[in-house]
């Protein structure tokens, strides 16, 4: 007799980060909402936080016996991890099919050529994942199962795509109870001190507010078209802002949390939008500090942003990227630097931090585009160490990712997604996607450092000699880590590499001098062919990298 079913499904979250954090695996949590909302019974395997081995694994599905088996590939650095696992789970289970949904879906093709995944639900993957499995239980044609990509012999097939749910109203709320909660609350006070000692408001240590912090998101999508950025689903859907505050207050109620982190990548399309959301707020008299992850810039102004500091948001993220127009409309971000500085200027103005956040080496990045992005961080005149910076990395589904299929820089998809698992978490210049050498492009993160740091100095100190700055330099780094709480973490890295450093001198060398990166573009591209006598002075959305490619691909068809 077989072994009586726990779940009619088992969704598999992968470690997302190499460190937990504090953003829940809410894909798996909606999905499984959705279906226990249709009738079915499923559970979530949420490595992110139990970093079980594969072992392990295959004994949780042997004792919960589930009849299907889901990945939820959020991020594309887990490809590495779900490609090892998805074959050791076939080799034990080989009658249970295999599905995988999330960002990863946008590398449907190579997951189900190099991996034991069966099916791929591509796109939104509630409605989808309740019609597949309904199909698979009914054993009929997958063909009829709209947003799927499955293997046909040696082919895959795609079925097209699904419409989306327009009325995000009626999505149950995510299945928290499937997931140990416990690990994605993190400590309001605290997390405001690891980025800040500049914000001053009293609310914030209130010893009645509650100190648990939770993340949630709000919306989804995104009305930009960043060239680096994933995007399955194009534009925004919102639900409407009762069943948002509803949310809030459920989970205030439910979690005793005085602390939010709205995790969007677009928090609210337009200025009305915005005070649509703070108007709410007050007609619910919440008493919640908060952070934004994600606004663009053209959708706040002084008023928007001394009222959200009014009710409660100490922290808000915009995507700057660059300081360079140039570079800005390669992105396709739709704004200026000027627009770009406004924001940065009247958020530190009302009294709200925010760290620039820039990608480096985007395809026609240079020293002179680095140069102006310097250039623009100084006009800010912003705190030590206030700001954030990444290697342009292409992922699945953004036109980054086709520019460089497209130039060569990937040639094997495999090789190149399993090779993310190796770096992910971590600011590794990877892939060189520029018309620049690698070495000019691996030292842009110390030049921005080295002019940055000597910058703040001088202006907040007067300090223009080389060995003071550097004790001061040592003495704000100490403050800095001490606030994160990682200073025993980086005391034990820099002690590592001082030993190394004495006791393997000519390995050590060799190690700095590397500065070639597995992947690169031909030279035989060359960007800046594609925009001779182009207007960088101001948004011009002919010049961006979707645009590029549409050039690239009528080269090669000719």
């Amino acid at each position: 007799m077989s072994k009586e079913k726990q779940a009619d499904i088992l969704i598999i979250a992968p470690p997302a980060r190499a460190k937990r954090t504090q953003f829940p695996p809410y894909g798996a949590m909606y999905v499984a909402g959705f279906l226990r909302h249709r009738g079915y019974r499923p559970q979530i395997l949420n490595i992110q936080t139990t970093r079980i081995t594969n072992s392990e694994v295959v004994e949780r599905i042997k004792k919960i016996n589930p009849d299907y088996i889901g990945f939820s590939g959020i991020v594309s650095t887990s490809y590495k991890y779900i490609k090892a696992l998805s074959f050791e789970l076939k080799q034990n289970f080989p009658d249970k099919p295999q599905i995988l949904g999330g960002s990863l879906s946008n590398a449907a093709v190579p997951v189900l050529e190099n991996t034991a995944i069966d099916i791929v639900v591509h796109g939104e993957g509630e409605e989808t994942a309740c019609e597949l499995i309904k199909c698979l239980d009914e054993k009929k044609d997958l063909a009829c199962v709209r947003g799927i990509y499955y293997k046909k012999g040696s082919s895959c097939v795609y079925t097209g795509d699904r419409a989306l749910i327009r009325d995000l109203d009626t999505v149950p709320y995510p299945a928290f109870d499937l997931v140990d909660m416990d690990h994605y609350f993190g400590d309001g006070p605290a997390n405001v001190a690891i980025f800040t000692r500049e914000i001053k408001d009293k609310r914030i240590y209130d010893r009645k507010r509650k100190r648990k912090q939770i993340t949630i998101v709000a919306n989804r999508g995104c009305i930009g078209t960043c060239a680096f950025c994933v995007r399955t689903d194009r534009g925004l859907r919102m639900p409407s802002l009762k069943y948002l505050f509803d949310f809030i207050e459920y989970c205030v109620k439910e979690f005793n949390v005085g602390f939010f982190t709205f995790g969007d990548e677009c928090f609210a399309p337009s200025k009305e939008k915005n005070w649509q959301f703070i108007e709410e707020y007050k007609k619910r008299k919440l008493d919640i500090m908060f952070r934004i992850m994600g606004l663009r810039v053209h959708t706040v102004d002084r008023d928007i942003l001394r009222a959200y500091k009014e009710i409660g948001c100490w922290m808000i993220n915009y995507g700057f990227e660059s300081g360079s127009q140039k570079m800005l409309n390669i992105i396709d971000k739709r704004v200026t630097v000027e627009q770009n500085r406004n924001a940065a200027l009247w958020t530190r103005e009302a009294g709200i931090y925010t760290p620039p956040q820039l990608i480096l080496g985007m395809p026609g990045e240079t020293d002179l585009t680095i140069q102006k992005t310097i250039d623009f961080l100084k006009s800010l005149n912003f705190g030590f160490k206030q700001y954030k910076w990444t290697h342009a990395l292409p992922f699945p589904g953004s036109p980054l990712y086709d520019y460089a299929r497209l130039t060569g820089a990937i040639e094997n998809e495999d090789k190149y997604l399993t090779s993310l698992g190796d770096i992910e978490g971590t600011p590794i210049f990877h892939i060189n996607v520029t018309d620049e050498e690698d070495s000019a492009v691996a030292s842009w993160p110390e030049k921005i450092k080295r002019e940055i740091d000597r910058h703040y100095f001088y202006r907040k100190y007067g300090i223009r000699n080389r060995i003071a700055r550097k004790a001061m330099h040592f003495l704000e780094t100490m403050e800095l880590h001490i606030r994160r709480g990682d200073l025993l973490t980086v005391a034990r890295v820099k002690i590592r590499l001082f030993l190394y450093t004495v006791f393997n001198m000519r390995q050590k060398k060799k190690v700095i001098q590397k500065k070639h990166v597995r992947f690169k573009k031909r030279k035989d591209i060359n960007i800046e062919k594609f925009l001779r006598e182009a207007d960088y002075s101001a948004i011009n959305r002919k010049i961006a990298l979707k645009k590029i490619n549409q050039k690239l691909i009528e080269k090669n068809e000719n």
